[in-house]
């Protein structure tokens, strides 16, 4: 089963009401690690474009 994020996006989120909820900074940075390849296959591609 698939979503559309435009069906979901008004669902009401369910948690626990004893359940601590993660501040956004602190999610992001779980993310971090990702954004340094961020451009990364971009700066293949020159690389590649001046070696041919």
């Amino acid at each position: 089963m698939t979503y559309d994020a435009e069906t979901i996006i008004d669902y009401d989120y369910a948690a626990h009401k004893d359940q601590y909820r993660m501040p956004l900074n602190e999610r992001a940075s779980i993310f971090l690690p990702f954004a340094a390849l961020a451009g990364f296959e971009e700066e293949i591609r020159k690389v590649l474009r001046k070696v041919n």
